[in-house]
């Protein structure tokens, strides 16, 4: 490969290349991406992305319920749009991106990548970047991101995860039992894959609860101890630690009269003093004598006592389980469910894990969870079976291309018959879960010399953009300068025209309606409307556009 002559370039393509160069980082990943330029950049070259409805693949089964979002396109595209209408109010996000395994399982600017190419984790590393990158952005402050991956990519993903999202807001690496028998590979049988975990801000995040984990016959067994509170199970009050803590290392009394104390002072009791002797009196400690205590006494030798703890079964209900961090939940689940909704497709996950992955952030019920990698739509039919068991008003919205059709022949049926219900194979009716659906592709607005020019089309088309940014999407009235749309208590305008003339009229309509109220209104000014035009509009806040959604993507496209 030929060296570059940088003698070349002109002084600010020069200056570029050295701020780039003292840019780089001295830890971390580093990968050619100038090699690695995905076909979709070239092709939306001075074009902005939005979305157009696809009206025949609605679905409707009850008002009272969410409307659910499919957005067919590369998800990119959709990321982008997402930046303007849903930033920094996605609650989880579930991915399953290419594992990057060289099988044929990623396909770069339409090419399978396989285990010969030299680029072949460079690509993969520019691919799942840019979009990580822009999915970040879309999570509230207490969001969480999940990321299945393989063995090819773990050890990368983990580093880049570390450098988008912040090391300490790691959650864990959750290893997974994805197959349950294999006899493949060299030397050892894959049978695992793994979720990364991440939160946006740490700090912010409430503690995870496994709650169903605590009604299964195998947690229940673990409470075989019983006095009169209830069933408990007693864990040690010693434990290593990392750092020292000198008042939790002290002298306890056993029952015969010795006393007892960690060995080193990294080892210590999980109670200070005061803790210790509050729960000694109410009957919460243990006394157990062994051979093989970690403990020792005044002069140095083992102890012949251990200190427990008790746990009980009525208590941890209340206040919840962590989530192990080893999930057995092979994939034949999933594959056995789409064969009995008669659907072909042998790589879904199981609609359990997104589930459990829902579930465990213990977060309210109507929240957005994302998946922008949604192939056969295991998260949305996931949403769609947490809604129906709690009646909660949880919304999805999933990505994904129509490569090899997949949206059109996988995701959509299948979701459609998860709301609607079906028939299995052997003739078994299953009932739907109910539900709402709305079906987009994006489209895209080409750029012009003219910013004025560009702001009246993109204007003009950014309607379905609005409605998915406020989720108001039933049309009540189209005029040539304006449209309103209504849901449930909420009330949508857009008014496109650059004169005022309508606006007369337009709040006349706004008049007679009832609920919140917000007006989406054309301007050409940056810095938004002229409130002259509305000084008597009450109950009514402005949006102007479209300059906050060119802002937008002028953080994220070049044009």
């Amino acid at each position: 490969m030929a060296k570059k002559d940088y003698s070349k370039l002109e002084k600010d393509d020069l200056l570029k290349v050295i701020e780039k160069l003292e840019s780089r980082k001295k830890y971390g990943l580093i990968w050619d991406e100038e090699k690695t330029k995905e076909q979709f950049e070239k092709e939306s070259e001075n074009a902005l992305p939005v979305l157009k409805e696809v009206k025949g693949k609605e679905i409707k089964t009850d008002l009272a319920k969410p409307t659910n979002i499919l957005i067919e396109g590369d998800n990119y595209h959709t990321l982008s749009v997402l930046n303007y209408t849903h930033q920094g109010k996605i609650d989880v996000i579930y991915i399953d991106p290419p594992y990057n395994t060289g099988n044929k399982d990623f396909k770069y600017n339409d090419r399978y990548v396989d285990r010969e190419d030299s680029y072949r984790h460079s690509k993969w590393l520019s691919f799942i970047t840019k979009r990580l990158r822009l999915a970040k952005s879309l999570l509230t402050d207490e969001g969480v991101i999940f990321v299945s991956i393989g063995d090819d990519e773990l050890a990368q993903l983990k580093i880049l995860c570390d450098e988008i999202f912040g090391e300490e807001n790691l959650l864990s690496i959750v290893s997974r039992k994805s197959k349950a028998t294999s006899n493949k590979g060299n030397f050892f049988s894959p049978s695992t894959d793994y979720i990364l975990a991440y939160a946006k801000n740490y700090l912010l995040l409430s503690e995870f609860d496994d709650a169903v984990a605590q009604t299964t016959d195998k947690y229940l067994k673990l409470f075989k101890y019983k006095d009169k509170r209830g069933k408990y199970n007693i864990v040690s009050l010693y434990m290593p630690s990392l750092d020292p803590r000198p008042n939790q290392r002290y002298f306890i009394t056993c029952p015969d009269g010795s006393k007892v104390i960690t060995p080193e002072e990294d080892k210590m009791f999980r109670w200070i003093p005061a803790t210790f002797e509050k729960n000694l009196k109410d009957d919460r400690v243990v006394f157990i004598k062994t051979k093989t205590s970690p403990l020792i006494d005044k002069k140095g030798n083992q102890a012949k006592w251990n200190i427990y703890t008790k746990i009980y079964l009525h208590e941890r209900q209340k206040t919840g389980m962590k989530p192990l961090t080893f999930i057995d939940m092979p994939n034949s689940v999933g594959s056995k469910e789409l064969i009995k909704m008669g659907i072909d497709f042998a790589f879904s996950k199981p609609r359990q894990l997104v589930e459990h992955l829902i579930r465990i952030t213990d977060k309210k019920e109507d929240i957005f969870v994302l998946d922008f990698f949604a192939g056969s739509g295991t998260s949305g039919h996931a949403v769609l079976n947490l809604n129906n068991i709690d009646n909660g008003k949880r919304v999805f919205i999933l990505c994904t291309n129509n490569e090899e059709n997949i949206c059109t022949d996988i995701c959509y049926p299948r979701l459609q018959k998860a709301i609607k219900g079906y028939k299995a194979p052997k003739g078994e009716k299953i009932d739907g879960l109910g539900g709402n659906l709305k079906y987009f592709k994006t489209a895209f607005v080409k750029n012009s010399i003219s910013q004025d020019d560009l702001k009246i089309r993109i204007t003009r088309e950014c309607t379905e953009m609005l409605c998915l940014r406020e989720g108001i999407f039933d049309e009540k009235k189209a005029k040539s300068d304006y449209r309103i749309f209504e849901q449930s208590d909420r009330v949508m305008a857009v008014y496109y025209a650059f004169e005022r003339d309508g606006l007369e009229q337009l709040k006349k309509e706004l008049d007679k309606m009832k609920g919140e109220k917000v007006l989406y209104c054309f301007t050409l000014d940056p810095l938004g409307l002229d409130k002259n035009d509305f000084a008597d509009w009450e109950g009514v806040s402005l949006e102007p556009i479209p300059q906050k959604i060119l802002d937008i993507y002028e953080q994220i496209y070049e044009y």
